[in-house]
């Protein structure tokens, strides 16, 4: 049997394109096959025939000039965010924050959403870093919540003033369907309060029927944030208690 899934797993390892991510999943094997398919894998990776990235997941290599040709930054996001087939986490960070077009600044960092964040690591040739999430993700929320991590961070975000990333932030908002601003409404919920605050005040002055009810609700009246956003941008900050 081990000699039998050796053969089958060095052959389609063999007819993979450089690059290309793959799991356990990608044998269809047997669970009874699991340790003589483990055992194929982890000598594939000695030989350099593959590369481990992460637990029970590998890609193919290739040789070029330039070195070892590595997987596209998509390939591992996923392979990142994703354990047997289930989605765990979700790309945050600058590099979101960069394609949302909140920040001129490129990072070669992979910061990784997650409820049981690991330590950070290196990979290939990005830097890992983890942060804590304690709800479950699903991949139609990813979006939202990157816009949520964008509020939350708003005052740490690089090259940029909380004005210019709030100005960005509210055009996004209110460009999204109905329901999916009451699904943001919800997912907020599980965020700090700054964050609540700083989203019930953008959808009060800017989104017509904006359902921030649930937000106001949920904060301390006597508590205040300070986010550093102007007047000019947020007339109503005073309303939400930010400074």
């Amino acid at each position: 049997m081990a000699s039998s899934t050796a053969h089958i797993v060095r052959k389609r390892v063999e007819k993979m394109q450089p690059g290309e991510v793959f799991a356990y999943s990608s044998f269809n094997l047997n669970k009874s096959e699991d340790l003589s398919l483990a055992k194929s894998l982890s000598r594939l990776a000695k030989n350099g025939a593959i590369v481990r990235l992460a637990r029970g997941k590998y890609y193919k290599p290739k040789n070029t000039s330039f070195g070892k040709l590595r997987p596209s930054e998509s390939a591992l996001i996923e392979a990142l965010t994703k354990r047997n087939n289930e989605r765990v986490g979700y790309l945050t960070g600058t590099s979101v924050y960069n394609r949302l077009g909140l920040t001129s600044q490129v990072s070669n960092t992979l910061v990784i959403a997650t409820s049981k964040p690991p330590p950070p690591k290196s990979l290939e040739g990005y830097k890992v870093k983890y942060v804590k999430r304690e709800f479950d993700i699903r991949d139609q929320d990813i979006p939202l919540l990157q816009l949520l991590d964008a509020i939350r961070d708003i005052k740490s975000i690089p090259d940029s003033s909380p004005d210019e990333v709030l100005k960005i932030l509210i055009s996004k908002i209110k460009g999204l369907p109905i329901e999916s601003r009451k699904r943001l409404v919800k997912l907020a919920l599980n965020y700090n309060a700054a964050t609540r605050s700083l989203l019930g005040a953008m959808m009060q002055q800017y989104v017509s029927h904006a359902p921030v009810n649930k937000l106001a609700d949920s904060l301390n009246k006597l508590s205040s944030y300070e986010i550093g956003v102007s007047e000019n941008i947020l007339p109503n900050k005073s309303d939400w208690n930010i400074k």
